[in-house]
């Protein structure tokens, strides 16, 4: 049996043959045994014709650039190794000689990698090397195995080799690893005059191969590539992982401010997994670089975040809904949104949350990316329970803390310290008006701490929002009744600062419901009222970062007399919307998307959903 090997002559193939290079057709498939344990043998198939290659990374296989020279874009290509067949998303070539890495689109992890020399080895005369391909050997014209042959160096060049063997590499063989007895790559067949193939009857032979022996860095430099998906602050991160046999710990560095280097101030962890997620500050364009070592590093991967979602229980970039039925039951449904309306009608995410009068609010409490519920007892216990999500239902539910917002006081969600986890606030309201925050390290909510000492008293509404865009929630407080003033409190990252920072001096009075939201996706949050009634009015005053600009009606018939109003960004555009739970025995839910000027009209997205007295989230209103 022989092996298999090149398909097309080039340039540096034809110098090696020399000589009569007229009669040099490309060469195929080495006859030779049946390769055992080479499952890193790779077949490369496109339209019209196929190669050989050998996985030398997860996701980057190793051929001859000659067998994909000149092949249409709209020609796909795929690649099998063992029982996976994966497409080709990129070719890259060397400059210098017959080889090309192609990236697939799939990370083979159960396949040992053909081995890399740590350095240069450069092929000795007579040294008997291995070839493994997949083209035609002197029985079979297609062989549905890999097969090998032997192969002995003749002469070699700083960038290929001539080989001879008992038969030369037969069509189907470009690009076939060429590696020693230990399983080091040395070499990619190239050319050959495929003496001993089946169907040729010439008595030349010769095969040339490119040297690989010295593309050890080369290739490991090409093999990590990321992707990064953020919801809301939180930041996933994925990359293609190094050969198992490389053992690999991976380090991640990151920068807010152009691309990431390789730098204490920017590491942020290490791991020898392949993800890793980061809770990043909001409303920024985030650079990430994962590297091995010097030179085996990631291209840039970037990602913009967004504002925290009270909302997006999945972690797809879009609001969802839930409802809690509270009672005796306490079961909480959810309904996802796909961009255009809400799906589910009946789907259980909790059996057991939020019973009686407790208080659900969402957050993403650990960074994750998707918002998970905080139950507050309230009460005198002043418990704090959370159920995290997993973007299919919420997990079980923990206490986190054990004595915050009891009686009467507000209790608040927001990511007060902008490191992508949401914490929680309490407005404690009478003539006191302390303003108490308990920071989330990820698994429970810290030591309660002031950050103000007199903000929200008495009947005021207060609301949590990023007004200036730094990433970290601030507070603010609408007087109402007939000033209508409102005061901002920025967070420093500490504490909130400042007493008396109006910023809009008629906004939200007597029984008007505000709230707040990001409606033009500038980054900062902006205050929205819903006159209600029977008007159903609703006006939007935009902030700048340091104050909010005159109110304008952005809609004029949207959450009347007791429909219960909510703000999320429900189609995913960066935009909040503007949602409606008409509740009683209809239990609609509209929806009126933000255009950034104005809220358009208002379509119905769901037909049953948060009926009668449950609470549904997001809602406008403080305390149901």
């Amino acid at each position: 049996m022989r092996s298999r090997t090149c398909q097309r002559l080039t340039a540096v193939s034809a110098a090696v043959l020399a000589a009569t290079a007229a009669g040099i057709v490309p060469a195929a498939a080495v006859p030779g045994p049946a390769a055992v344990n080479l499952g890193f043998a790779a077949k490369i198939t496109t339209e019209g014709r196929a190669c050989s290659g050998a996985l030398v990374e997860p996701a980057l296989v190793l051929t001859a650039a000659s067998c994909l020279a000149g092949n249409p874009a709209e020609k796909p290509v795929s690649v099998t190794v063992g029982s996976h067949v994966a497409k080709v998303t990129a070719v890259l070539p060397r400059t210098d000689r017959d080889v090309a890495l192609v990236r697939i689109d799939t990370t083979i992890t159960d396949v040992a990698t053909l081995k890399l020399g740590a350095t240069a080895g450069v092929p000795g005369a007579s040294e008997e090397l291995t070839l493994a391909g997949w083209g035609r050997t002197d029985t079979e014209w297609l062989p549905n195995e890999a097969h090998t042959g032997k192969f002995t160096v003749s002469a070699s060049s700083a960038t290929t080799l001539s080989l001879t063997g008992a038969a030369d590499a037969c069509k189907g063989d470009a690009g076939a690893p060429v590696f020693r007895a230990d399983g080091t790559l040395v070499a990619v067949a190239g050319a050959s005059w495929q003496h001993g193939c089946l169907g040729e009857t010439g008595t030349r032979q010769g095969t040339t191969a490119a040297r690989a022996d010295d593309l050890r860095d080369w290739i490991r430099g090409l093999a990590i590539t990321g992707t990064a998906t953020a919801a809301g602050h939180g930041v996933t991160l994925n990359w293609t992982p190094l050969a198992a046999s490389d053992d690999a710990t991976y380090s991640v560095y990151a920068s807010p401010d152009g691309p990431a280097a390789y730098s204490a101030e920017q590491f942020i962890g290490s791991t020898k997994s392949t993800t890793l997620l980061h809770s990043a500050t909001a409303h920024k364009t985030w650079h990430y670089l994962v590297m091995v070592s010097v030179g085996v590093t990631s291209p840039q991967i970037v990602v913009t975040t967004r504002g925290r979602s009270a909302s997006d229980f999945t972690g797809d970039g879009k609001d969802d809904i839930a409802t809690f039925t509270r009672g005796t039951a306490a079961d909480a449904y959810t309904a996802t949104s796909d961009g255009t309306k809400f799906v589910g009608n009946e789907v259980k995410w909790h059996d057991n949350l939020a019973a009686d009068g407790e208080l659900p609010l969402g957050g993403d409490f650990n960074g994750d990316g998707k918002v998970d519920t905080a139950v507050f007892k309230r009460g005198s216990s002043g418990d704090v329970v959370v159920a995290l999500s997993d973007g299919t239902k919420y997990g079980t539910a923990t206490l986190w803390h054990d004595f915050f917002g009891i009686g009467a006081e507000i209790p608040a969600v927001g990511d007060f310290n902008g490191d992508g986890k949401d914490d929680i606030a309490v407005f404690v309201r009478g003539s006191t008006a302390d303003v108490f925050v308990a920071l989330s390290d990820g698994t429970k909510f810290g030591t309660s701490a002031k950050w103000h000492d007199y903000f929200a008293p008495n009947d005021e509404v207060p609301a949590v929002g990023d007004f200036n865009g730094d990433g970290k929630d601030d507070i603010a407080t609408f007087t109402r009744g007939t000033t209508g003033d409102v005061y901002v409190a920025l967070s420093d990252g500490t504490r909130f600062v400042g007493n008396e920072l109006k910023w809009h001096d008629y906004f939200g009075i007597a029984a008007e419901v505000p709230t707040v939201g990001d409606f033009n996706g500038d980054g900062k949050d902006d205050i929205v009222v819903f006159v209600r009634g029977t008007a159903g009015d609703v006006y939007v005053a935009l902030s700048d970062g340091t104050k909010f600009g005159t109110s304008a009606l952005w809609h004029e018939f949207f959450g009347i007399n007791g429909e219960i109003p909510a703000v999320g960004d429900f189609d995913g555009d960066g935009k909040a919307d503007l949602g409606l739970f008409v509740r009683g025995s209809a239990a609609d839910v509209f929806v009126a998307r933000s255009e950034g000027t104005r809220f358009g009209t208002s379509a119905k997205w769901h037909d049953f959903f948060a009926y009668n007295a449950e609470v549904p989230v997001p809602r406008a209103i403080t305390v149901l």
